[in-house]
């Protein structure tokens, strides 16, 4: 039954929906998420984050006393908002082959697949992989029987199928974007979480940070939950690659990113992507200043002014997001607390002040376990598909709606994304303990905040 409602599912949202919206959409407005992934499987990736990498490590390579963020992004108008240590990513792939490395989608003309494209497509299968083992073990856990090899075989191509059609991870890929690593390291995380490696989770968790500082509140959440492992080898992985980071790029370009999260966190984005509150309520300020806080046209070196009642609202919604997820714990001693993990990473996505579309592919294996946990109760059932569906489309016609107030529809994204906080929040059903999953040291089953028969996760 399970496995028929994930078909019907792509059929839904891949097939039903995405045709549904190209019809309807006016012309000019009619991409799909299909779009998208057809271009992943034919290997046309763009240069999002590879363009701005490859202007920050030119600047390194050239010598220059300036910090390289005083000279990048504040006044070359470059859009490089990572830190130093995201540049390994770039220079592993020159080192490999660099005639094939992508760095301007425009004036490429080197042989294809590039590595850029290779490297996007390992990681993923990598998504894919861990989301279809993660909905396997959440459906053992749950008591579910144990189902034929070609019924097994059946729902792991139907992941694959969800993957290429979840909007985030596909339009991570598209742009070309070091999202897709994230995506494809963060799946990895949890499914060594789920299986009880806690300390490679840990290394995965920070090799992350090194790219998303922000995912170091991760080093808290393991802290007050005293995940030791976790906390350990998360800190050694941020530190061996600090470490080295600040030895090749230098200590004072470290320090002058601080300068870019300050402006950042002040002013956030407008653009229609920005799926986080700070996103939507500068585009509500677009209705009154569609110059000053741009919203359906893509400016490079254009940032919204500081307007204090967004600034704070955005902080204020932040902390709250935040301090949710840090004090929601289940009384679970050693239960693994799978859950609770899922809700930082969604917490975490949500309360950044910049959250673009493709941040968002860390929640399909949220999804994936998710789906297990509330099998088969037919009410989160029916929010848990409802957040998949506004997450994991593209409906490019609600820019017509930028003008007035209904632009809220834009965040369509954010919503969907707030739904399966909801529910994460809310605990899904417990199902009986089901048989463990041969090979594999699983946590305890799933189950219900208020009872109090069986190990939860959380």
């Amino acid at each position: 039954m399970l496995t028929l409602r994930l078909a019907l599912l792509l059929a839904f949202n891949a097939a039903a929906l995405s045709g549904l919206i190209w019809a309807a959409s006016p012309a000019g407005h009619k991409e799909t998420v299909l779009t998208h992934g057809w271009d992943v499987l034919r290997g046309r990736s763009g240069d999002d984050s590879w363009d701005p990498l490859s202007a920050a490590l030119r600047y390194l390579r050239s010598g220059q006393a300036m910090p390289l963020y005083e000279a990048v992004f504040f006044k070359g108008g470059v859009r490089y908002q990572y830190p130093p240590s995201a540049l390994f990513t770039l220079a592993a792939m020159q080192a490999i082959a660099p005639e094939r490395v992508l760095i301007d989608d425009t004036r490429y003309t080197g042989p294809r697949p590039t590595i850029n494209d290779v490297v996007g497509w390992v990681f993923l299968l990598l998504t894919a992989g861990a989301t279809a083992a993660l909905l396997e073990i959440g459906l053992r856990q749950s008591g579910v029987p144990p189902d034929t090899r070609a019924m097994l075989a059946l729902r792991v191509a139907l992941v694959a199928g969800l993957t290429l059609t979840f909007y985030p991870v596909v339009k991570a890929f598209t742009l070309g974007q070091v999202q897709v690593w994230v995506n494809g390291a963060f799946a990895l995380a949890l499914l060594c979480w789920v299986t009880g490696r806690k300390a490679g989770s840990g290394v995965l968790i920070g090799i992350i940070c090194l790219i998303k500082p922000h995912y170091g509140l991760f080093l808290l959440w393991a802290g007050l939950r005293r995940e030791w492992r976790f906390v350990a080898a998360c800190a050694a992985a941020i530190g061996a690659g600090l470490a080295a980071s600040i030895a090749v790029f230098g200590w004072a370009n470290h320090i002058d990113y601080l300068r870019v999260l300050s402006f950042l966190s002040e002013r956030g984005e407008s653009y229609y992507p920005n799926q986080s509150v700070n996103g939507l309520l500068n585009r509500l300020m677009s209705i009154a200043e569609p110059n000053l806080y741009n919203n359906v046209v893509w400016r490079e070196g254009h940032f919204p002014p500081f307007t204090p009642w967004i600034y704070y609202a955005t902080m204020a919604s932040s902390l709250v997001i935040l301090i949710a997820a840090l004090a929601r714990r289940q009384r679970a001693g050693d239960s693994g607390r799978v859950l609770d993990f899922c809700t930082m990473i969604v917490s975490l996505t949500i309360a950044s002040p910049i959250a673009w579309e493709h941040h968002y592919g860390v929640l399909l294996p949220v999804f994936a376990l998710l789906l297990s946990a509330a099998w088969p109760d037919a009410r989160r059932l029916a929010w848990l598909a409802a957040s998949y569906v506004l997450v994991a489309n593209f409906v490019p016609a609600a820019n017509l709606l930028a003008p007035g107030i209904f632009n809220m529809a834009q965040s369509h994204l954010l919503a969907g994304a707030l739904i399966l906080l909801a529910v994460l929040h809310c605990r899904p059903v417990a199902a009986v303990a089901g048989a463990r999953p041969e090979g594999l040291a699983t946590a305890p089953v799933f189950a219900d905040a208020g009872s109090a028969r069986a190990p939860r996760l959380a």
